[in-house]
C-alpha cells in the first residue's frame, strides 16, 4: 500500500511538473513585445506624426477599423512600431511610415531617387503585412509602389508585365491608377530605386514623360498581427533624391 501511494506521488508530481513547464512555455509565448526604452518620440495617437531632419514619420493609421498602434523614432532612420490588427483581416488597417514631400518637380530632371533600408517584421503564420515605397506622382493622379518584403498580401488589381529593375526581377500589378513593382523574392535590407522604376513605366508607355514627383513614403502596410501586438523595426533607413 505503501508502495501504491509512493508511487502515485511521484506521477503526481512529474504531471505537475511537466504542466508546469507546459504553463511556463505558454505564458512566456504569450508576453507581448517590448518597445524600446525612451525613444526620442513615442506616440499612440493614430494620426501621430513627428518631424526628424526635414522628413516626417507617420503612425497613418488611416482606416477607420484599424487596432491600436504605437510608433516611436529616434530619427528618420532609426525607428518603428507595434501594432495589433485583428486576426484574418486582409485588408490594409495601417500605413505606418516615413515621408518625403516634393514640389512636383518633373521627375526626369532628378539625377537621383533612390532609399536605403534595413528593417525586421514578423515572419509568422497569421501576419499580413508589407513593406514597400509608396510614390505619388502628377498631384496624385498617379501612385506607384515598390514591395519589398511580403508576408501574405496581394497588390491591387493584376499581373500586366514583368521587369528587372537594377538586376532584381519584379511583377508589375496595375489597379486603378496604381502600378505595384512586387519584388520576386523577399528582402530585409536592400536598396529601391525609384527614378529607374519610373523611368521603366514612362519606357513602356504607362505613366507620361511629363510626370511630376509629389511624394515618397516608405514603411508597412499592415492588414494583421493575427490579434496580437507585434513590433516592426526600421534600424537603417535613408533617401537619396537631387536633382
Amino acid at each position: 500500500m505503501r508502495r501504491r501511494t509512493l508511487l502515485s506521488l511521484l506521477t503526481a508530481v512529474m504531471i505537475a511538473a511537466v504542466a508546469g513547464i507546459a504553463l511556463s512555455l505558454t505564458s512566456h509565448a504569450s508576453t507581448p513585445p517590448v518597445l524600446p526604452t525612451n525613444p526620442t518620440f513615442e506616440s499612440s495617437k493614430p494620426t501621430a506624426v513627428w518631424t526628424n531632419d526635414g522628413l516626417r514619420l507617420n503612425n497613418n493609421e488611416w482606416n477607420p477599423t484599424a487596432g491600436p498602434q504605437t510608433i516611436w523614432g529616434n530619427s528618420y532612420e532609426s525607428w518603428g512600431v507595434q501594432s495589433d490588427q485583428a486576426a484574418g483581416n486582409k485588408l490594409v488597417e495601417t500605413f505606418p511610415c516615413i515621408q518625403a514631400f516634393y514640389a512636383n518637380v518633373p521627375v526626369l530632371s532628378y539625377k537621383a531617387i533612390q532609399n536605403g533600408f534595413t528593417e525586421s517584421m514578423p515572419d509568422t503564420t497569421g501576419v499580413d503585412a508589407e513593406l514597400a515605397d509608396d510614390v505619388w506622382m502628377n498631384n496624385r493622379a498617379i501612385e506607384m509602389m515598390i514591395w519589398v518584403d511580403n508576408h501574405g498580401q496581394y497588390p491591387a488589381g493584376k499581373i500586366i508585365d514583368h521587369a528587372t529593375i537594377d538586376g532584381q526581377p519584379f511583377n508589375l500589378w496595375l489597379g486603378g491608377k496604381i502600378y505595384t513593382f512586387a519584388l520576386v523574392g523577399n528582402e530585409t535590407t536592400g536598396v529601391t530605386d525609384i527614378l529607374a522604376s519610373i523611368k521603366w513605366l514612362m519606357q513602356k508607355g504607362y505613366v507620361p514623360d511629363t510626370a511630376t514627383l509629389g511624394q515618397v513614403d516608405f514603411g508597412w502596410e499592415i492588414a494583421s498581427t493575427d490579434g496580437s501586438p507585434m513590433n516592426f523595426t526600421m534600424t537603417d533607413y535613408w533617401l537619396h533624391a537631387y536633382l
